[in-house]
């Protein structure tokens, strides 16, 4: 399963670095994703099953204060690029950053 958040905290951070740098167009990171079912695991356990939950509802509460940071500088221009404009991408590479580092802890925390 750590593969598995290695994954989503290389592509969030990897996402995040293309939008600010490249706009919409840095969306093509996702792509990426054509890997995923290489790191998914056929039958997780109980005990998985609950930590991943759990990862759940920290990375909800932790996008959404990604979120408001994003709403909060959304005036402010990167490279060109406003980031009022390229919100959504920001937030959904915001979420897969978030969701990376807090199943990385709570795995290794147990």
């Amino acid at each position: 399963m750590n593969k598995r958040f290695f994954f989503d905290l290389s592509i969030g951070i990897l996402g995040l670095i293309a939008v600010i740098i490249f706009g919409n167009a840095g969306l093509s990171v996702l792509a990426l994703f054509v890997f995923y079912p290489l790191f998914k695991k056929k039958k997780p356990d109980e005990r998985e099953l609950q930590l991943f939950y759990k990862t759940g509802n920290i990375t909800a509460a932790l996008t959404l204060a990604a979120a408001v940071v994003i709403w909060y500088l959304s005036g402010k221009t990167v490279n060109g690029h406003l980031i009022g404009d390229n919100w959504l991408p920001l937030i959904a590479f915001s979420f897969l950053l978030v969701h990376g580092i807090s199943g990385i802890i709570i795995f290794k925390r147990g």
